[in-house]
C-alpha cells in the first residue's frame, strides 16, 4: 500500500500501527496514543504543529472525530504516520459518502429515502412498496439532531487490544464476521476482561451470520464476493437496506403473493410478524431490538430463496436485484 509522503521539516513518528480493516479513526487514534503513554487529547493537540491549532482541547472535546476531521488533522496525522490520507479519511462516517450514504444532510427527506430505498426491489413486485412521507433522512444513521452512534460494539472473542469497527455503531451487522459471535458493547466487553472474566460469546443464527460476513467484507475491501459476481458496497448496502424495508411491510401494501411471503419469512424467523410493529417507521427509526429482528429477517429471506423455500423471482424482474441475493448460500 502506498504511504502518505513526508512534507520536508516533518518527522515520521517512530511507531504507527496500521489501522485495521474497517476501523474507526478514534479507535486507531486510540491504539496509537497509547504506544506513546499519551491521550488522544494529548496526541492531537500537542504534536501534529499548525494542524493542532485547529483542534484545541475546548474544540476536541466537542468534536466527533468519527464523524468528521478537518483535513489540515488529516494531512498531519498521514504525514506523521505514513498513512494515506484518502484511507484516514474513510475511518469517518464523512469519508463513507457516497457509499454509505448519498449524501449526510437529512433535510433531502423523502427523495433521498426514494432513491436510496425503493428505487429497485428484492422480494416485492417493483412499485409495491409505493411511496412514504420521511422528513429528515440519512440511511443508517438517524438524524443529526441527535448522536449519530447507537453503541460501540465489539467481539468478546477478538483481542482485547483489537480496533473498534466505525460501523459496528450502526444497526448493519449483529456478528463478528471472524467469530460468528455477537457483538457486545465495548465497555461491558473491557470491564469484563478487566476482571479476568471474559464475556461468553453469544451465538447467532447462521444465516445472520452469513449474511454479516458479506457486509463486513464490504466494509473492510469496497466490495462483496458473490457467486455470480462481485458487487460494490454501496451497491450491497443499498441491496439490504432495500430488503430490510421490505420485510417491514403492511402485508395489505405487499400484495397477496407477496404478503404469504412475508409471513413465511417472519414464522421462519420465530418473532412476531413485523417485528410487532403497528405503524410503519423507516429502519433508521426503529428501536435497537426492532432493527435486530429486521436483519434477522433479512437474513432468513436470503436463506430461505437459497434453499427453494420461497421464490422472488415470481414478483420481481428477472435479473435484477434477487439475483444478487439468490445464491449466497
Amino acid at each position: 500500500m502506498r504511504s502518505a509522503p513526508v512534507p520536508n521539516g516533518v518527522r515520521r513518528w517512530p511507531v504507527h500501527p496500521e489501522p485495521g480493516p474497517g476501523e474507526a479513526l478514534t479507535s486507531w487514534l486510540g491504539r496509537l496514543a497509547g504506544l506513546y503513554r499519551l491521550s488522544v487529547e494529548q496526541l492531537l493537540t500537542h504534536n501534529l504543529g499548525p494542524a493542532s491549532a485547529q483542534l484545541d482541547v475546548v474544540r476536541l472535546r466537542d468534536a466527533d472525530l468519527d464523524y468528521q476531521v478537518p483535513a489540515a488533522v488529516l494531512r498531519a496525522l498521514a504525514a506523521r504516520t505514513g498513512v494515506a490520507v484518502g484511507r484516514l479519511r474513510r475511518m469517518t462516517i464523512s469519508g463513507c459518502v457516497p457509499w454509505l450514504a448519498d449524501t449526510l444532510n437529512p433535510a433531502d427527506g423523502w427523495q433521498a429515502f426514494s432513491a436510496y430505498v425503493r428505487q429497485d426491489s428484492v422480494l416485492l413486485a417493483p412499485g409495491r412498496a409505493g411511496y412514504h412521507v420521511v422528513n429528515r433522512w440519512v440511511p443508517w444513521l438517524p438524524a443529526r439532531s441527535r448522536p449519530w452512534r447507537t453503541a460501540r460494539r465489539v467481539c468478546p472473542t477478538c483481542p482485547a487490544d483489537r480496533g473498534i469497527l466505525l460501523l459496528a455503531a450502526l444497526p448493519l451487522m449483529i456478528s463478528c464476521a471472524e467469530h460468528g459471535c455477537r457483538l457486545e458493547r465495548v465497555h461491558e466487553v473491557r470491564r469484563a476482561h478487566r476482571h479476568g472474566e471474559p464475556m461468553t460469546p453469544g451465538p447467532v443464527p447462521d444465516a445472520v451470520a452469513a449474511l454479516d460476513r458479506l457486509t463486513f467484507e464490504g466494509i473492510a475491501t469496497g466490495s462483496v464476493t458473490l457467486p455470480s459476481r462481485t458487487v460494490h458496497v454501496g451497491e450491497w448496502l443499498r441491496l439490504l437496506r432495500t430488503l430490510l424495508d421490505e420485510v417491514s411491510m403492511v402485508a395489505s401494501r405487499a400484495g397477496p403473493g407477496s404478503a404469504a411471503m412475508l409471513h413465511q419469512v417472519w414464522d421462519a424467523v420465530d418473532l412476531p410478524f413485523r417485528a410487532g410493529l403497528n405503524l410503519w417507521r423507516p429502519y433508521e427509526r426503529l428501536s435497537p431490538s426492532r432493527q435486530e429482528a429486521m436483519l434477522q429477517a433479512a437474513a432468513t429471506a436470503v436463506q430461505l430463496a437459497a434453499d427453494g423455500r420461497i421464490i422472488p423471482g415470481v414478483h420481481v424482474v428477472p435479473g435484477k436485484f434477487w439475483s444478487n441475493f439468490a445464491d449466497l448460500h
